[in-house]
C-alpha cells in the first residue's frame, strides 16, 4: 500500500514537470510575423518593404514577391542580440550578426554536420525562392555588400516568394533569440 502514494507522488510530480516545459516551449514560440494578415507584396523599382525577422522562425515569409532577374537589396538593423542557445559571440568575440559564427565556437565539432548549408557560418542569414529553392538559396556571405549604404545586394533567381532563416539544425530553432528589421527594397 505505500507504494501507492510513491507513484501518486511520481505522477504529480510528472505533471508539474510537464507544465513547466509546456510553459517553457510557451516562451520560445515563435512571434507572428505581422507581413502574414497582409497579401503578398510585388515591388516596383524603387520600392521598399519593411519587415521584423526572428531568429527563431525556422522558414520566415517575408511577404514579397521577387521577380525573377530584378535586383535587390537588404539593409539589416539588429534591433537585439542574436543568441544560439549559450552561443552569443563569433569566434572574434564579438557579438553575434548576420554573418554567423564560425563551427569552432560549437561545443563538439561533429555538430557542423547538422546545419541546414554546410556551406555557410552556424547562424548565418540565408535567402531562399521556396519557387526555386535549390538555385535560390544564398548566404549572406555570398551577397555583394556595399559598404557606403550598409546594404547587401543579389538578384532574384526566379519570380516567387523570398524566405529567410539563419543556418541552424532544424531541430534548434526553439533556443534561438534575436530580431533584426530588414529593409527589402528593388533596385532595378
Amino acid at each position: 500500500m505505500q507504494l501507492l502514494p510513491k507513484i501518486h507522488l511520481g505522477i504529480h510530480k510528472l505533471g508539474l514537470v510537464g507544465l513547466y516545459l509546456t510553459g517553457l516551449a510557451a516562451c520560445a514560440t515563435a512571434p507572428v510575423s505581422l507581413m502574414d494578415s497582409q497579401p503578398d507584396t510585388t515591388l516596383a523599382r524603387g520600392e521598399s518593404a519593411q519587415m521584423h525577422f526572428f531568429t527563431n522562425i525556422s522558414d520566415f515569409d517575408t511577404g514579397v514577391q521577387l521577380s525573377g532577374g530584378s535586383r535587390y537589396g537588404l539593409r539589416i538593423q539588429l534591433l537585439s542580440n542574436w543568441i544560439d542557445g549559450s552561443i552569443a559571440e563569433n569566434e572574434s568575440g564579438l557579438d553575434i550578426d548576420e554573418r554567423g559564427f564560425a563551427n569552432s565556437q560549437m561545443a563538439w565539432p561533429w555538430l557542423r554536420h547538422f546545419r541546414r548549408s554546410s556551406n555557410h557560418q552556424w547562424f548565418e542569414l540565408m535567402l531562399y525562392q521556396p519557387r526555386c529553392a535549390g538555385e535560390s538559396l544564398a548566404g549572406i556571405s555570398d551577397l555583394e555588400f556595399d559598404e557606403s549604404s550598409s546594404s547587401y545586394y543579389f538578384v532574384a533567381n526566379c519570380d516567387g516568394k523570398l524566405a529567410l532563416f539563419v543556418n541552424d539544425s532544424y531541430v534548434t530553432y526553439a533556443n534561438n533569440a534575436g530580431y533584426a528589421n530588414i529593409a527589402l527594397s528593388r533596385v532595378d
